[in-house]
């Protein structure tokens, strides 16, 4: 998919930053929380599209036939063509973090990619979401820090669907903060700020680039250790003399948003272009880089 596929805009920072992508409400366009960003991960290079989908001239990312009732079908086709989008641009702008923020049919959206991928995003802000069906997560959302904003008196979104949203995110594993405030459906100063606390999390810890590698004769496992003695560790299988499987990679909530996992996984990948070996990247994380970062395909076992 096309870095162009929707228009948008971006705003660029230090290579190596996060990267938060911004999903704006319905009858928004791309530049409608450009603000919000910068105050809630100032120092994050942005990506804001707009949807592409006209209802009555407002721009949306996917159809609907009536308040609450989504065209499933367009829902499914505007969620893969955004994921490419993501895609595209994570694998330009190669970031250390991917964060994402949606606003009403924004975090529609973003909810839909978080369903559909859950590893596309390290952080995601999900204010005033409305999923009016039980959701259907491709995977794990084990230790995914969301955030879900809601007012309690919104007649777009119902706060009974906001708390079965939590719900089923938790039942999938994730960790869900759950920010309420007393009006409708307008954003308010305490989710921009439980927003930017969820984002500030990811730079909290520092992490220890001295990457360690321990190894047997037939397993072995890349270390990062926290200021804390936290591990962050990637292992993996040997198979004969010229390939290795990475099998998991684990990454303790002290790391988050700090880019460990990418720092063990480019780790292995240099040592086996080194020694002239290839890696199957079972795990999902490490299947994840790969599919990024296109340039490590020579070390990719076909």
């Amino acid at each position: 998919m096309s870095i162009d596929a929707y228009k948008h805009v971006t705003f660029t920072g230090k290579q190596g930053s996060p990267l938060l992508f911004l999903f704006h409400g319905t009858g928004g366009d791309e530049n409608q929380l450009i603000e919000v960003g910068r105050e809630v991960a100032p120092d994050a290079m942005l990506v804001s599209p707009r949807g592409d989908v006209s209802e009555h001239g407002a721009a949306r990312f996917f159809k609907r036939t009536g308040e609450g009732v989504y065209d499933l079908d367009d829902l499914s086709r505007a969620t893969a063509k955004m994921a490419g989008f993501v895609r595209a641009q994570i694998d330009k702008a190669k970031p250390s973090a991917v964060f994402g923020l949606g606003y009403s049919n924004g975090a529609n959206i973003l909810a839909s990619l978080l369903f559909a991928e859950p590893d596309l995003f390290d952080e995601v802000a999900l204010m005033h979401p409305l999923i009016p069906f039980e959701p259907d997560v491709k995977g794990s959302l084990a230790r995914r820090r969301i955030l879900v904003t809601a007012g309690r008196r919104d007649p777009i979104c119902p706060p009974n669907l906001t708390s079965r949203l939590d719900a089923h995110l938790r039942g999938a594993g994730a960790d869900v903060t759950l920010e309420w405030h007393e009006g409708g459906h307008e954003l308010r100063p305490n989710e921009i700020e439980a927003a930017r606390r969820l984002f500030a999390q990811a730079k909290e810890t520092p992490v220890d680039d001295a990457i360690m590698l321990q190894e047997s004769d037939t397993k072995g496992r890349y270390v990062l250790r926290a200021p804390g003695g936290e591990e962050a560790e990637m292992t993996f299988t040997k198979v004969g003399d010229s390939m290795i499987i990475i099998d998991h990679t684990g990454v303790p909530d002290v790391f988050r948003g700090q880019g460990a996992g990418l720092k063990l996984v480019t780790r292995a990948v240099e040592d086996a272009r080194a020694a002239g070996k290839k890696i199957i990247p079972l795990c999902p994380f490490a299947k994840t880089q790969f599919q990024r970062h296109k340039e490590w395909a020579d070390v990719l076992k076909a």
